[in-house]
C-alpha cells in the first residue's frame, strides 16, 4: 500500500462530510471502533472474529494513559470492546471503490503485529485501521484535534449544563462498563486456568 501519498490526498481532497458508523455485529476486514469516557475519545481495530481484533494495546488491556508499552496486538473481541457498545464504519460510493479487499485488509494488520511505533498525534489506532482499510494514515480524531476543531466543541460542552451533564453520564457509564469487563476477565482468567490444567 502507498500509504503517504494517498493520505496527504485523501486530506487535501476531504470535503468535510462526517464519517458514518452503525451498531451492527461486525464481519471479517471491518473497521470497528468502541466509545470511550463518553466520547472523549474512540478505540479503533480491525474485525478479524471474536477472537481476534487488531489494533494498539498496551499490556493494561487498553488503558489510555499506557502508551509506553503499547503495540499492535491481537486480543479477544470481549477484550477490545471492554463492555462497550461496537460501531462499524460504513463507506460512501467514492469510498468503496478505494477499500483493500478483505484478504488485504487482514494480511496488512497481521503484517502490522508487534509494531511499537504508537504516537497519539501522528500513529494511533485510528490512523492504524483506516491504513488497514483504505490504505490512508487518516484519524478524523486527530485532525480536529490540529485544525482546532475539538475545542470549541469541548468548550461548548463544557458551557453548556445539559450536555455537560450527558458527557458525564455517558463517562461513567463507559468507564463503569470497562471496570466490570475488566473485573469478569479477571475472575474468569483463575477458572479457565484450573480447567486447562485439570483437563492436561
Amino acid at each position: 500500500m502507498a500509504i503517504d501519498l494517498n493520505s496527504i490526498l485523501s486530506l487535501l481532497q476531504d470535503d468535510g462530510a462526517s464519517e458514518h458508523w452503525a451498531r451492527q455485529a461486525p464481519i471479517m476486514g471491518d473497521h470497528i471502533r468502541v466509545r470511550r469516557l463518553g466520547g472523549l475519545y474512540y478505540h479503533h481495530g480491525i474485525y478479524v472474529s471474536d477472537d481476534e481484533v487488531i489494533a494498539f494495546a498496551g499490556d493494561d488491556d487498553y488503558n489510555p494513559i499506557d502508551w509506553w508499552d503499547t503495540e499492535i496486538r491481537s486480543t479477544s473481541f470481549d477484550e477490545f470492546r471492554q463492555g462497550g457498545d461496537v460501531e462499524v464504519r460504513q463507506y460512501t460510493p467514492e469510498e468503496q471503490a478505494q477499500l483493500c479487499s478483505v484478504p488485504e485488509t487482514i494480511a496488512f494488520a497481521r503484517a502490522c503485529l508487534g509494531n511499537k511505533k504508537y504516537d497519539l498525534l501522528f500513529h494511533n489506532c485510528e490512523h492504524f485501521a483506516n491504513a488497514c482499510k483504505l490504505g490512508v494514515y487518516r484519524s478524523r480524531q486527530t485532525e480536529d484535534i490540529l485544525f482546532g476543531e475539538a475545542i470549541p466543541k469541548a468548550l461548548e460542552c463544557i458551557g453548556d449544563e445539559a450536555q455537560r451533564d450527558q458527557w458525564l453520564q455517558d463517562a461513567w457509564h463507559d468507564l463503569t462498563a470497562q471496570v466490570l469487563d475488566k473485573l469478569r476477565r479477571a475472575l474468569a482468567s483463575p477458572q479457565q486456568l484450573r480447567r486447562s490444567g485439570a483437563g492436561g
